[in-house]
């Protein structure tokens, strides 16, 4: 099993276009484009694959400011064929490695990790939870009724 976990190469990004943009998404081609670009351009990408197919993504950002020392995970997904296969636990650590150097480079520490995930998922709260992570909040209703999100925080250095 050949993993490479890196910067999206130009490919990479019309495919993760494609993606954003399928009919279960509700994103047009424009709306996809410019999210990705988006997080391209400004905030941090790293996608996994596996034998050279992409297996999944996950995008990042710095919250606020760097001198808070917070990272926030906006979206973390492994295409459903590659999952149960470690490659999330792989790219979530990666990237958590990845903005520890960005956050040292500026001169600051990155001290805590947060990130969301649905209520009825499973699978991430156990990865999530695994890794250290801690449920912090419930936001009841957040995307509609019954619709829970939770927030997980993982501190690294308080």
């Amino acid at each position: 099993m050949n993993v490479k976990i890196a910067s999206p190469a130009r490919e990479d990004l019309e495919r993760l276009i494609d993606i954003y943009s399928a009919p279960r998404l509700y994103h047009t081609k424009e709306e996809a484009a410019k999210y990705v670009k988006q997080f391209h351009d400004y905030h941090y990408i790293k996608v996994v694959k596996l034998n050279d197919a992409l297996a999944g993504m996950l995008t990042w950002r710095v919250e606020s400011e760097k001198h808070h020392g917070i990272m926030i995970i906006d979206d973390l997904w492994i295409k459903e064929r590659f999952r149960q296969r470690g490659l999330g636990r792989k790219l979530l650590k990666a990237s958590i490695e990845d903005a520890e150097g960005v956050f040292r480079k500026a001169g600051f520490v990155l001290r805590k990790v947060m990130l969301t995930t649905t209520e009825d998922n499973a699978p991430a709260r156990r990865l999530y939870e695994k890794l250290g992570f801690l449920k912090s909040a419930v936001l009841e209703g957040l995307y509609g009724k019954g619709e829970n999100e939770l927030v997980y925080i993982l501190t690294l250095n308080p």
